[in-house]
């Protein structure tokens, strides 16, 4: 084979290698990014075989040029790690989610589905939430947000304090969202049957306060966190799903090399949900509790549920366009 037609019949792969690296030396993720080292090995191959054949200092030049180039893109430190959750989070993640819109919206229709059933029916016929919830359930959500009682002070009685508040939530929150993520690992179904159970819970909770609580103090408590948590929620169940579909549908792929590409993305949904999901732990425990006019908590919730739906639907989408 002459250099010519080697080159021409490889000139495809040496492109492609080249424009991931640019990509990567300005510190930008190509879409491809799990394709470089196979496409770098392919290309240190081609070396040899030009270095074998002694092609000429043209070809041999280029591609010893993408070798080193592969190598020190492969190789070199990775940033810090504070900086490289930030770019992940502000980055990756929303970006993710984008990406994932059809499992965004099927996990979105599975949680709010019934948990708008049971908010909107229990206040008709509340016998099917109370044998839902149970009685200490329904005790404590009416001695929370009942008439004549107050969230912080039930709460502070509880707890003993905002931090063990927050700590609590945070062991809840970021557990819900693990559980619903491991049961991605039984085909999805065990990630759709955590995302429904917190749906039914949830909608039952808050068609209860509506019969036999005080509607008001309970969403002014809820305002201020409720948008990272719930919308973390979902992206929870997003992650098991994306882990839970590797397995069974893994395309033109083996099993084994669609499950670690699909626990990549996964890992950047749950990542990227506990993050919101502690967040919300940070509000409900420092904010959410404490006595304010209503329309102070409900002006805050409005900022928090703009301020998410925006971060979800635009950061990244500048990096995403360079890419």
């Amino acid at each position: 084979m002459t250099s010519s037609r080697f080159e021409q019949e490889n000139a495809h792969r040496w492109q492609r290698l080249e424009a991931m690296l640019v990509d990567v030396e300005k510190g930008r993720a190509p879409d491809d990014v799990q394709e470089l080292p196979t496409v770098f090995r392919q290309t240190c191959h081609d070396l040899s075989i030009a270095q074998h054949r002694m092609y000429g200092t043209g070809v041999m030049g280029r591609l010893n040029e993408l070798a080193i180039r592969g190598y020190r893109a492969l190789e070199r430190r990775t940033a810090g790690g504070w900086e490289s959750l930030f770019r992940m989070l502000m980055v990756k993640f929303p970006k993710m989610v984008r990406a994932e819109w059809r499992l965004f919206w099927f996990c979105s229709l599975v949680f709010w589905g019934p948990f708008l059933f049971f908010a909107i029916w229990t206040p008709h016929d509340p016998e099917w939430a109370m044998s839902f919830l149970g009685p200490q359930q329904m005790v404590q959500l009416e001695s929370m947000y009942g008439e004549h009682t107050s969230p912080h002070d039930f709460l502070r009685e509880k707890y003993g304090s905002d931090f063990m508040m927050f700590c609590f939530y945070i062991y809840n929150n970021v557990g819900i969202d693990l559980k619903t993520f491991a049961g991605g690992l039984l085909g999805g179904v065990g990630a759709l049957f955590v995302l429904l159970f917190n749906g039914l819970s949830i909608g039952a909770s808050t068609g209860y306060i509506h019969h036999a609580g005080n509607p008001s103090t309970f969403y002014s408590f809820t305002a201020g966190h409720s948008a990272p948590e719930l919308i973390g929620i979902v992206i929870s169940g997003m992650a098991g799903m994306r882990l839970g579909l590797a397995l069974i549908m893994p395309g033109l792929r083996d099993r084994r090399t669609a499950l670690v590409l699909g626990g990549k993305k996964a890992m950047t949904l749950i990542t990227g949900a506990a993050t919101m999901t502690a967040c919300a732990a940070v509000i409900e425990g420092f904010w959410s509790a404490w006595p304010m006019e209503p329309w102070i908590k409900y002006s805050f919730g409005a900022v928090v549920w703009c301020v998410t739906v925006s971060y979800l639907a635009f950061c990244g989408r500048r990096v995403a366009d360079e890419a």
